[in-house]
């Protein structure tokens, strides 16, 4: 996880006593530009202390993207019809604000891909996160009325574009006690205890797929009906109604009881676009000039990812541009 390398960052800044400075809870509100280079920050601690940063060398922004500003989500997007409104979670910290962005456009910066916003497929509906969830994301997703309507090994954006035309824009993830990731601790995947989870009414637990679909207000026939085609298919390994390749291990259900449902919706996950950059990682301005002293890595630039990224990468890019950006500028 993200605390991982954070953690082993600052080991590593300790152990070799770096000359390190962390201000937290401060604020950058201004890049400083003397003779058309990037020279420093201009900055404010939470208590009100203001900070003038010189920077001999660069400046590197690594600020993230915008997944957490709705205004700025409908002004740029390209994908969803700008309607990733207020009742749009995400599953980003509230941090996730775009300022970055907007320093760098205030100095010139040009911006790409901004309307290229990729949405998680299956969050909580009311904060957007992960956490809750019990069983694989590939596990079988069915809408109110019991059915499958999709490819659940599909390209998340397939995912959730699926997902959000169900009825109320959610849908359940369907699994079975035994397949649902729970380790003998009773928790899940994320480590979140599964009895929390069941009393926060996010997730269901029945002993019968009857009984389930009543708790969740799922239609009970068709959902008996949607998990017997789905285990007759995990039995064949051919003929999945919604064109799935394999039912893995991890996804089948014809083991019996319990069985839980998890209610879900799709929530602003990453966004692609930001600022401009070079393969040195330097900025560009709208022009396709690099912006001396001005560096960015991470979600906070655009072009490297397309329309969709795809999952896991955003840490790789975010570690390989920000090596990258530091050796440059030490040059």
């Amino acid at each position: 996880s993200g605390v991982g390398y954070v953690d082993t960052f600052l080991q590593y800044i300790k152990d070799k006593n770096l000359p390190v400075q962390l201000l937290l809870s401060t604020k950058a509100n201004d890049l400083i530009i003397k003779d058309g280079r990037v020279a420093g920050v201009m900055a404010q601690a939470k208590n009100g202390t203001k900070y003038v940063l010189n920077a001999a060398d660069g400046v590197i922004l690594t600020t993230g993207g915008f997944g957490a500003n709705v205004k700025m989500r409908n002004e740029y997007d390209e994908l969803w019809g700008k309607k990733l409104g207020e009742t749009t979670p995400t599953t980003n910290l509230p941090s996730a604000t775009g300022d970055g962005i907007s320093l760098a456009k205030k100095a010139g910066a040009g911006l790409t891909q901004m309307g290229w916003i990729q949405l998680f497929p299956a969050g909580d509906p009311t904060t957007g996160a992960t956490s809750f969830k019990l069983g694989e994301n590939s596990c079988i997703y069915v809408n109110k009325n019991g059915k499958r309507y999709v490819n659940e090994s599909e390209r998340r954006d397939v995912l959730a574009k699926a997902n959000l035309a169900q009825e109320g824009g959610v849908f359940y993830v369907i699994s079975s006690a035994k397949r649902a990731l729970v380790d003998k601790d009773g928790r899940n995947a994320y480590g979140v205890k599964v009895a929390d989870i069941l009393k926060s009414g996010k997730s269901y637990k029945a002993d019968t797929l009857e009984e389930l679909a009543q708790k969740a207000g799922i239609n009970g026939k068709n959902l008996v009906e949607t998990v017997k085609r789905w285990n007759e298919f995990c039995k064949k390994g051919t003929g999945d109604e919604m064109g799935r390749p394999t039912c893995m291990d991890d996804h089948r259900l014809d083991e019996g009881g319990p069985y839980y449902a998890t209610l879900m919706t799709p929530s602003v996950h990453h966004t692609m676009g930001g600022v401009t950059i070079n393969k040195k990682a330097q900025v560009l301005n709208e022009a396709g000039n690099v912006i001396p002293g001005l560096y960015a890595a991470g979600e906070v630039t655009g072009g490297i990812h397309g329309t969709n990224r795809v999952g896991c990468n955003a840490v790789p890019d975010a570690l390989v541009f920000g090596r990258i950006a530091a050796l440059n500028f030490v040059k």
